[in-house]
């Protein structure tokens, strides 16, 4: 493997680890950490949030849940065999590019949630590194094509 190769790799690591625990806090304690990340907010950055209410989301966690469990896997197998799933990689890219969009929007446009700016920050920085890493891998191996046979 080459050092960009094993940059990403652990990096790949790292985010297998985030989804889980993300995945876990989200799955136990959703409205907890949503009031949590607006109190970080309220403390730090006198940032009045308004309240989180307790819309029966059921739905919304679901999604996010199976979507974390997408993630997780392709972390897990990329970092695992990176010649064999790197091609899994840029659907991590889109889907962090796509949520970060999203947080971004809602900042924008609905009632305003300190989380909202954490999401589009965090989804920002792990789809600009990632992109980052990836390019800077797939660019290190540029003279044989991990997705030859």
């Amino acid at each position: 493997m080459t050092r960009q190769e094993r940059f990403m790799i652990g990096w790949l690591r790292f985010l297998t680890l985030a989804f889980i625990v993300l995945g876990v806090l989200l799955a136990n304690q959703p409205h907890y950490f949503f009031h949590y990340l607006d109190s970080i907010g309220l403390v730090f950055f006198n940032y009045n949030s308004q309240p989180v209410e307790p819309h029966p989301f059921d739905l919304w966690w679901v999604l996010t849940f199976s979507l974390l469990i997408v993630l997780v896997t392709i972390s897990f197998q990329a970092q695992r065999d990176w010649l064999r799933y790197s091609i899994f990689v840029p659907l991590l890219i889109l889907a962090k590019g796509v949520s970060f969009i999203g947080f971004l929007f809602l900042t924008l446009t609905s009632p305003i949630h300190f989380f909202y700016i954490v999401g589009a920050a965090v989804d920002g920085f792990l789809f600009l590194t990632t992109l980052y890493f990836y390019a800077q891998a797939e660019k290190s191996r540029s003279f044989i094509s991990p997705h030859s046979n």
